[in-house]
């Protein structure tokens, strides 16, 4: 027995999450010395796709066969409440330039379209990360880590802070594993904590360092930067300090919505490599 989901099996907590049981066999195949197959290649807009599906409340699944698909929550059976959902999902794929087809009886055609910020949080962070590979000088990469290493307002403290919250709120259902998850998510948060003092201490020693780093081009760090915005307190850090605003970029539109269901692994699984 390799895993057993039933109500007092080991693996209970996970109900018939697919991913977790192909996850468990992935771990036996390793033990017993199957060489993974090679991992699919997925494109840039299924990616995208996965993204917009999963803030639109979608959750990702895999069927036996490998494909990945998204469904709507297994416990939202109200009608109304569905077509929201999807008639969300279909706007915000259409915002983000993807060509998407839909039965109309899915969908709430007195929905106003819903609100989408020019950049996710996600996308801000990633600007640091663009900041980051085209710094010069640690002073620079100082500037924008801190963003993310910051006491108390740092990106690290504030997830710490959300985890933290989500495990109180849940706990509030008062079930047995809703125990289990919060305490879950308390001791993830408790050890990211412990990551955010050590990555602290390790951006003061590149502080200390103060010094150029070898090889980069001033001028082609100027022009990378200049490109891409950058959160208020950094570009106050930064010289020069650009401040040009950029929309996010929408992702090449597929052929069909069926670019949120990408091609399948030989081998079901639900990690990498296989």
């Amino acid at each position: 027995m390799i895993y057993d989901s039933e109500p007092d099996g080991p693996h209970a907590r996970h109900r018939g999450d697919v991913t977790r049981l192909l996850a468990a066999v992935d771990t036996r195949l390793d033990q017993l010395g199957v060489p993974p197959r090679p991992t699919p290649k997925r494109f840039a807009h299924d990616i995208a796709a996965d993204a917009v599906l999963h803030r639109a409340g979608f959750v990702p699944a895999v069927e036996f066969g490998g494909e990945h698909y998204h469904r709507l929550p297994s416990a939202m059976t109200d009608p109304d409440e569905q077509r929201l959902v999807v008639t969300r999902a279909f706007d915000m794929l259409r915002a983000d330039g993807f060509d998407v087809s839909c039965d109309p009886d899915l969908l709430e055609h007195d929905m106003p379209p819903p609100w989408i910020p020019e950049t996710s949080l996600g996308d801000r962070l990633g600007f640091l990360a663009k900041h980051i590979q085209a710094s010069t000088h640690t002073r620079d990469m100082v500037a924008n880590l801190s963003e993310v290493t910051a006491p108390g307002d740092g990106v690290l403290q504030r997830v710490v802070e959300v985890l933290d919250t989500t495990a109180e709120w849940w706990e509030g259902f008062g079930e047995p594993a809703d125990h289990r998850y919060a305490q879950r998510l308390r001791s993830i948060a408790e050890s990211l904590d412990s990551y955010a003092i050590e990555l602290r201490a390790i951006r003061g020693d590149l502080a200390d360092r103060h010094a150029v780093h070898p090889g980069k081009d001033r001028v082609r760090a100027n022009r990378t930067a200049a490109s891409t915005p950058v959160p208020p307190r950094v570009s106050a850090a930064l010289t020069p300090s650009p401040t040009v605003a950029q929309r996010r970029t929408a992702p090449a539109p597929p052929d069909t919505a069926a670019a949120v269901r990408p091609a399948a692994p030989t081998r079901p699984s639900s990690s990498p490599g296989r």
